[in-house]
């Protein structure tokens, strides 16, 4: 017995949603999403790139550093000091390893920097197919609203009317809850990446 009831409620409840949304109120809503979710991964893609940039600079820095330690070494010994040329080539060491991390940290970010860029591109893919899709919406609709007030002026054929309603409506219908799912997918790809 409770359900039964539990189910008729959740029929009611959810067949009052269905009847106030508004198609093109939710495609605006998914539209403003993914546009929020492009800027986000632009800037992750951006962060990353200058992330190289600077990576590379310190990389850059370092090699220029260890070539000068080894000639600063040199002239230590030249010099006769071999204290200050030890510990010259300790901190050449030093800098070897450093340059090495840098390298190693620079091959990484090309991972995520091209990961980041993928994703960027998918969800401005994802937009775009979403903005044409908001103006298939609206010429149907227009299409709708133009047949029922020609309708409203002439008599209605043989249902011929709802068939066409029906015909231009559902469509899009499909077409929403097919971008309902890919956005809920494309959120969770995007939150978890965050």
């Amino acid at each position: 017995m409770l359900d039964r009831m539990n189910q008729l409620i959740k029929a009611y409840i959810n067949e009052g949603l269905e009847r106030i949304e508004d198609p093109a109120i939710m495609v605006k809503q998914y539209m403003r999403d993914v546009k929020e979710q492009v800027l986000r991964a632009e800037k992750e893609w951006n962060r990353a790139k200058l992330e190289k940039k600077t990576l590379e600079h310190n990389l850059s820095a370092a090699r220029d550093l260890f070539a000068k330690r080894e000639e600063q070494a040199v002239i230590a010994i030249q010099a006769g000091d071999e204290e200050l040329a030890r510990k010259i080539l300790l901190n050449k060491k030093e800098i070897w390893e450093r340059m090495n991390e840098l390298e190693k940290r620079i091959a990484e970010n090309d991972e995520v920097r091209c990961q980041k860029e993928l994703e960027f591109e998918q969800l401005q893919t994802k937009y775009t197919q979403l903005q044409e899709k908001n103006l298939e919406l609206i010429v149907r609709v227009q299409a709708v609203r133009a047949s029922k007030q020609m309708n409203g002026r002439n008599e209605k054929v043989d249902g011929q009317t709802d068939w066409i309603d029906k015909q231009v409506m559902n469509p899009e219908w499909e077409k929403e809850s097919e971008i309902e799912r890919e956005l809920a997918h494309l959120r969770e790809r995007v939150q978890s990446n965050s």
